[in-house]
């Protein structure tokens, strides 16, 4: 049976985690393609094949998803300028494998290749995405890529059954336990817009505010169980 101190410093230990993923979801309210970050219990079958070895019986330890939710769509008018509409990411190389991205904000390399800001080419259903750069590429909802009247690449949009499960990486980037689906197409692409972050700042904020009370309130109670144990010892010292 766990003792105050240690219910208290578990509701203390899952309140900074928690305090965490707001303030990491408040610092990217304006960041393209962001998806807020929520903290959630582990299921209680993963404490029971761990032995619960690491923690109090009752108390399982937080882990995070993504809210896949949609953010909206704000227009740019620059044609690198991409966003999706509806369940699905670009896929983009990495050096370890393929990574994911809602974040469309994308350029031209030296070499022509489709990029995002951090020079990671955009994949599409080929290869990596070439142009010529000799006129503005046209993207239709598809995901198609035309120069002119040609048909240059086909975008590769993914989707997962699960995409909560996405591991974050930061900079809007995501890498998956296992391959992802062609993505249906009820996803759609559009050129000149990107999506911003689905962080609503006043919720976040709401739950910031209660989430730092119900600490301070934690705290009290270990601090005020120290004072009793340390009455009792100098009660006991006097016998």
């Amino acid at each position: 049976m766990p003792s105050a101190i240690e219910i208290a410093g578990r509701i203390m230990s899952d309140d900074l985690y928690r305090l965490n993923l707001v303030s990491q979801n408040l610092a990217n309210a304006n960041t393209a393609g962001y998806k807020r970050e929520l903290a959630v219990s582990r299921p209680f079958i993963e404490h029971l094949e761990a032995g619960m070895k690491s923690l109090p019986v009752g108390f399982p330890a937080l882990s995070s998803v993504l809210d896949p939710k949609q953010g909206a769509l704000s227009q740019t008018a620059s044609p690198l300028d991409l966003a999706l509409e509806g369940p699905g990411f670009f896929e983009l190389a990495g050096e370890d494998g393929p990574l994911y991205s809602r974040q469309g904000a994308f350029r031209l390399d030296a070499g022509g290749r489709l990029v995002n800001g951090a020079g990671l080419p955009v994949m599409g259903m080929s290869g990596e995405i070439l142009l010529s750069g000799a006129g503005l590429p046209a993207i239709d909802r598809q995901g198609r890529v035309f120069e002119g009247e040609r048909q240059v690449a086909q975008l590769k949009l993914v989707s997962f059954a699960d995409a909560a499960a996405l591991a974050p990486l930061g900079a809007g980037l995501y890498r998956a336990a296992s391959a992802g689906e062609t993505a249906p197409d009820t996803l759609q692409v559009r050129q000149g817009f990107l999506e911003t972050s689905n962080v609503a700042t006043l919720g976040e904020m709401v739950t910031l505010m209660g989430l730092t009370r119900r600490f301070e309130a934690a705290s009290r109670v270990v601090q005020n169980y120290d004072a009793m144990l340390g009455t009792a010892i100098r009660t006991l010292g006097e016998f």
